[in-house]
């Protein structure tokens, strides 16, 4: 049996009375029935989290000079774009419809030029393209009013869990402390001056995990 690789060919005939003729020209026959190695999944989105602003992520990976790359993404079958030994997939909405929220693996396999196909291979990721609700600013200083002794008070609230907190007092961003679900900030000289006297709206707002 001829064995794996490129082998040159030729042929004769020989008749009834066994002469024979020349020797054809030579042809190249390749013989390859080994399946390709997995393709490669590069990180996704950064940290394999696809958040809301991160829904048409481009998913890139390696594969073998020549092959095809297949996908399957949330259960249907997506044809990557491939250049060289690399292949790229930009994801859609309907991807993002189709796998869901939270916890998702995404496979890859390669075809190579002959035909034979790869094992997968195999991304979990999660998707969280949901924005947390706004945290809880809890009542300041006891009444909502800071007076002279008040200037140092404490703001405090809640939030979701694995979430950071941004505040806006006075027109400046402030990053709130945050253990679990609780967050605080203390005020300071600098917070106060940029207030002012009268009402004033200290505003929060929270980033989840995924970066929501």
């Amino acid at each position: 049996p001829l064995t794996e690789g490129t082998h040159s060919i030729t042929y004769a005939y020989e008749d009834a009375s066994g002469n024979t003729s020349a020797q054809s020209p030579a042809f190249s026959l390749t013989v390859d029935t080994s399946a390709p190695s997995a393709p490669v999944i590069n990180t996704i989105a950064g940290n394999d989290i696809i958040n809301s602003s991160e829904q048409s992520s481009v998913i890139t990976g390696t594969n073998e000079a020549g092959a095809t790359v297949s996908l399957s993404i949330g259960g249907t079958t997506r044809a990557a774009t491939v250049t060289g030994t690399t292949w790229s997939y930009t994801l859609t909405a309907a991807d993002i419809t189709a796998m869901g929220q939270g916890a998702e693996t995404i496979t890859a396999t390669q075809t190579d030029a002959a035909g034979n196909v790869s094992a997968s291979a195999s991304k979990t990721i999660t998707v969280d393209t949901s924005a947390p609700s706004a945290p809880v600013i809890n009542t300041i200083a006891g009444n909502d009013i800071i007076n002279s002794s008040e200037q140092s008070s404490v703001i405090t609230g809640t939030n979701e869990a694995g979430a950071t907190v941004s505040l806006s007092i006075g027109g400046t961003t402030r990053a709130a402390t945050v253990t679990g679900t609780t967050w605080s900030y203390t005020l300071t000289a600098a917070d106060i001056t940029a207030m002012g006297q009268g009402a004033e709206t200290i505003t929060a707002t929270q980033t989840d995990a995924a970066g929501n």
